[in-house]
């Protein structure tokens, strides 16, 4: 099976017959036919006891998955109270995030599974992103009748979701997500790319397109557009990411993108209060 997000294709295949890759709902949108080259080939495999950890600890999400620097590899182990205190779900992974094998446990996974189901697939995709591809976005995402990006960036309850459904009651337009949008420098163009990670409204699509302008979500009384200086727009932006804070070159590619992003692409702040005044703001 190959999943293509923000053009980044992961290839997964399992040499075990009856434990076939599948993709569950949203992230079946973005499965291609084909099976041509992948930017990460991941092997899938059911073993009935996890190998035993090692190495130095990276990372610690708290409850839901943690990473570990296992030497020549990384690994992140995924957790579940549902499933007792031995993580569900391994992953190792070379160091360019090129080729890993996934390891699920016998007693969870059986017949056709989902073996990138949240958090490993953002985990993955975060992790090929800092690696010089791009960067994802607390944002959503439209693409007008005339097939240019537009990325309104918000963090949690700044309006996202409110902002889609506003685009969607006003005209032809496709939203590609109401709540993370990925970010790539393409033949020296930025477009934005749709991902299976959705926000209330469950709108996710893996369209594209070239990024248009960039607005920074701000709920107001009224509706106006204001200007922002590079140094906060990227500030502001940098707060939407999801950065790598356990990976020093990782964080600063994110840096560095978050500048050439800025000034490149107009950003402005956009005030608004929740009617159609928005739209025709931005229009």
């Amino acid at each position: 099976m190959l999943l293509r997000i923000a053009g980044m294709t992961i290839s997964l295949s399992s040499a075990d017959p009856s434990l076939v890759p599948r993709a569950g709902d949203p992230a079946a949108r973005f499965v291609i036919a084909g099976n041509g080259p992948a930017d990460l080939d991941l092997s899938i495999e059911r073993v009935a006891v996890m190998p035993e950890r090692s190495g130095t600890q990276l990372f610690d999400s708290g409850a839901v998955w943690s990473m570990f620097d296992d030497g020549a590899r990384l690994r992140i182990d995924c957790h579940s109270h549902l499933f007792g205190d031995a993580p569900y779900k391994v992953a190792f992974f070379d160091r360019d995030f090129t080729a890993g094998r996934v390891l699920l446990r016998a007693d969870v996974f059986d017949g056709a599974v989902d073996a990138l189901e949240y958090p490993l697939d953002e985990v993955i995709v975060a992790h090929l992103l800092a690696r010089g591809r791009g960067v994802e976005l607390h944002a959503c995402g439209i693409i007008d009748a005339e097939g240019r990006g537009r990325l309104f960036v918000g963090q949690s309850g700044m309006g996202k979701t409110t902002t889609a459904r506003l685009w969607l009651d006003a005209e032809d337009v496709e939203v590609v997500s109401d709540d993370r949008v990925i970010v790539r420098e393409v033949g020296g163009r930025w477009r934005m790319f749709g991902t299976p990670w959705h926000g209330e409204a469950a709108l996710s699509s893996p369209a594209s397109a070239p990024l248009e302008a960039i607005y920074l979500l701000q709920q107001a009384p009224g509706t106006r557009l204001a200007d922002v200086a590079p140094s906060e727009a990227a500030a502001r932006l940098f707060a939407c990411t999801f950065p790598l804070f356990h990976d020093g070159s990782a964080l600063a590619f994110t840096l560095e993108c978050i500048e050439r992003l800025v000034a490149s692409v107009p950003v402005r702040v956009l005030e608004f209060a929740p009617d159609r005044s928005a739209v025709e703001a931005v229009r």
